[in-house]
């Protein structure tokens, strides 16, 4: 019995992804894939030697660009309608493209040309950022939990592939990366508005019978984060404590990376990146885990164990045995996986939520996690440069200290951790439903909560969105439903939408 339950389970799941997965929405995982081809292999920089900010004359430039590209980006697109937005989707993935060979090429055409590519890559790598954040907002959270990880297995074929390609090819195949990604920006947001256009919604994530999808509407809306400013005040030191633990994280990040080699040991010996391989296939089971168990998305209960992690790997550093730099990118490599996956879905499921707008909550967000990169970088810079200005030895345990002690900003709950599903000025026809509900709320005993879920069930409301209206995990929503079905002495939501229609009646 418990193997047919686990069967019906892990079928159910592979049900759940096969209708969630929309693979012109993984995207985003081209651009990912950009980083890692440019920076960590010979497709791009074929005689880069030492640590990857070198690979490019014009790494201090670049970096600097991209933090600018995405905290300004962010607040500038967070106040534009997605209709004037519509020629970014192809600037912005082609500024990308154009900075990929034009750093390539680097001094072979003019002096300025490494620090032109800089400034190409890094404005077009943080628009396309934004404006793919923007389009995945359209999607339901359980669309998301789906979406979002996989997109990472894109970065697989490229660990096994782009290191053997060089010179020209490397170039052109590296450069159609961002190329790819901004042709499938493109189809996604001409969906979003033909299907905003018509109000039609969207297909159904797979919720079993008669449940349909959040509506393209309603989610959309609740994206854009109400007028575009400004998160709530009570939400503003939460989100501000969470930046600063990111950009805190990122630069031991940037430290680790300014002082490792090209290659790890197990690199050299196999013959690919393993720890980048082993990375990707950890954020496709943060996947398998979100939809199995389906935890709610918040920075303390997806983020609080980057601190530890990010611990060992700044003490692996200073270990003796051979493969310690192997471990030491495995973990770095899979925390930085796992954090840009948590960023995009801890910041479109505020977003849904109305606390910050999808584009301002990315580029802030993003925006520190690379000025925590760089911070780390010119401290790196600062103790392996030629002329070293600070003691490796001094600066590692202090750098340990510190991300230590930033654990303890890490937030231990939101700030409201639900919201109500009842409406704060009902028309006529939902007073009546409400009224109905309370009636049956004192009849068969439902709790609080429970009459919000039947009110909305009553509304024809689907438990997708129930489940982003209330913020709450789908096995609450299940749970929840159950009891009321118990208590009412019912099987389904008909059932329970005659009963509130003939309750209404009597009133």
């Amino acid at each position: 019995m418990a193997s047919e339950d686990v069967r019906a389970r892990s079928l159910a799941a592979l049900e759940k992804v096969a209708g969630a997965l929309r693979w012109r929405y993984l995207g985003l995982g081209f651009v990912w894939a950009w980083i890692y081809c440019s920076y960590a292999t010979p497709a791009l920089f074929e005689h880069r030697t030492g640590p990857s900010i070198d690979a490019d004359g014009s790494w201090l430039v670049s970096a600097v660009t991209v933090v600018l590209a995405f905290l300004i980006g962010g607040a500038l697109l967070s106040r534009r309608q997605s209709a004037a937005l519509a020629p970014l989707h192809v600037i912005a993935p082609g500024l990308l493209a154009v900075g990929t060979v034009v750093s390539a090429l680097g001094g072979s055409i003019g002096a300025m040309s490494a620090w032109v590519g800089g400034i190409l890559t890094g404005a077009g790598y943080a628009l396309t950022s934004i404006l793919w954040a923007q389009a995945l907002a359209r999607l339901g959270v359980e669309e998301l939990e789906v979406v979002v990880p996989v997109s990472s297995v894109v970065i697989v074929p490229c660990v096994i592939v782009f290191p053997s390609l060089q010179g020209a090819l490397g170039v052109a195949v590296t450069a159609a990366l961002p190329v790819v990604s901004g042709i499938l920006l493109c189809l996604c947001v001409g969906e979003g508005m033909r299907l905003s256009a018509t109000g039609t919604a969207a297909e159904p994530v797979g919720n079993g019978p008669g449940e349909g999808a959040v509506d393209v509407a309603d989610g959309e809306g609740a994206a854009q984060g109400g007028c575009g400013g400004l998160p709530p005040k009570v939400w503003r030191g939460y989100l501000m404590r969470t930046g600063i633990v990111l950009c805190v994280l990122y630069v031991a990040v940037g430290f680790g990376s300014a002082l490792a080699e090209t290659h790890d040991s197990v690199h050299v010996l196999v013959g690919f990146d393993v720890s980048m391989l082993l990375s990707s296939l950890a954020t496709l089971v943060l996947g398998v885990a979100l939809v199995f168990f389906s935890r709610r998305v918040g920075f303390a209960v997806l983020f609080r164990w980057l601190v530890p992690f990010t611990v060992v790997a700044l003490v692996v550093m200073e270990l003796p045995f051979g493969w310690a730099d192997f471990l030491c990118s495995l973990i770095t490599d899979t925390s930085d996986s796992l954090v840009q996956v948590l960023i995009y879905l801890f910041v479109l499921t505020m977003a849904k939520r109305g606390i910050v707008p999808v584009a301002l909550g990315v580029g802030i967000a993003n925006g520190l996690v690379q000025l925590g990169v760089l911070a780390g970088n010119l401290l790196g810079r600062a103790v392996m440069g030629p002329a070293p200005l600070l003691s490796f030895d001094g600066v590692l345990p202090a750098l340990i200290c510190l991300v230590a002690l930033v654990g303890v900003l890490v937030p231990a709950s939101e700030p409201a951790s639900e919201e109500s599903g009842l409406p704060a000025g009902p028309d006529a026809i939902e007073r009546s439903l409400l009224e109905a509900c309370g009636h049956l709320q004192g009849q068969f005993g439902l709790s609080d909560r429970e009459m919000e879920i039947a009110f909305l069930l009553a509304q024809g409301r689907s438990r997708p969105y129930i489940r982003e209206k209330l913020f709450i995990s789908k096995n609450t929503v299940a749970t929840h439903i159950r009891h009321i079905y118990g208590k009412m002495d019912i099987h389904s939501r008909e059932e329970l939408i005659d009963l509130v229609v003939e309750t209404t009646r009597e009133g």
